[in-house]
């Protein structure tokens, strides 16, 4: 790091580096061995006070969910929380609020905590993916390790799908969710569900009219996806069972498509493509991209 901060000419201010650390706080995390909530964080929700109002509650939630990622299964303890958001609910707060409240503040809060996996670009990519009736669950790991969880509440229209079209939208969400991790290599998908292994390697015109709009978005990803038996992917199963209620995932995906695009359509070599990998690499700007 000092070299290639050496080469670009950037200067670093002694009083505020960090050198031969084992663990470092970064923007609500802990970098250490793995991925951990910042201690600070989690000493802040540990002593949070019972919310008051609908308000008070939205921010609550949303701190919680922010960790999300290290507890997937918060969405079943504060269930009994979310449906005081409701339009039409008024905010009476009791006893089975208070219990939630404070098993979702022990989750998050407990030791020695949750941890994350880096992410090794250099490592094959796995992404479990599982649909329930009422939601959908997924992970994305290496070498058997979780790097992030992500889950979801189907819509009341969502629910109505059938099972594999659920299967395939547990797909394309997990792409979506984990997009700057799976876009632009393979990736091995993993699900429960047999008949997709055949969807996918059929004609698109021989599929559904919902099932063709769900592998037109799925094209512009490098996925393999193989059958799994749900004993051997309890997490997404569990996810997809325990989901927690999200707004829509509203990815812009217009640039990618285009830069995608023109990567298919250059007539490039090996040499050349690995080339413009390590200048974007090294190019602050893309790179965090």
């Amino acid at each position: 790091m000092l070299q290639r901060s050496r080469e670009k000419s950037v200067k670093l201010n002694p009083e505020k580096s960090i050198v031969s650390a084992t663990a470092v706080r970064y923007f609500g995390h802990c970098l250490t061995e793995g991925i951990k909530p910042d201690p600070e964080k989690v000493s802040a929700i540990k002593n949070m006070e019972p919310p008051k109002s609908k308000a008070e509650l939205e921010t609550v939630l949303g701190i919680i969910n922010y960790l999300s990622k290290f507890a997937p299964c918060l969405s079943d303890i504060n269930a009994p929380l979310r449906r005081l958001l409701k339009q039409f609910s008024e905010f009476i707060w009791d006893s089975q609020h208070d219990d939630a409240f404070q098993t979702m503040k022990d989750l998050i809060t407990k030791e020695p905590g949750p941890i994350l996996a880096y992410y090794d670009p250099q490592k094959e990519l796995h992404l479990q993916v599982d649909a329930s009736k009422y939601g959908l669950g997924a992970v994305l790991l290496q070498d058997g390790k979780p790097l992030s969880y992500a889950s979801r509440s189907l819509t009341e229209c969502e629910v109505s799908y059938g099972q594999i079209e659920k299967e395939l939208y547990a797909v394309l969400f997990g792409c979506k969710r984990f997009h700057q991790y799976v876009f632009g290599r393979e990736v091995v998908v993993e699900s429960n569900h047999k008949p997709l292994e055949s969807v996918m390697k059929k004609p698109l015109a021989a599929a559904p009219p919902r099932l063709q709009r769900m592998i037109l978005q799925l094209q512009k990803y490098d996925i393999t996806i193989t059958h799994r038996p749900g004993k051997e992917i309890p997490v997404a199963d569990t996810l997809s069972r325990k989901s927690i209620e999200t707004e829509h995932d509203n990815i812009s995906e217009g640039m990618d498509m285009q830069v995608h695009l023109v990567y298919k359509s250059l007539p490039l070599s090996d040499t050349k493509l690995q080339q413009i990998r390590a200048e974007t690499k090294s190019d602050s700007q893309l790179f965090k991209h």
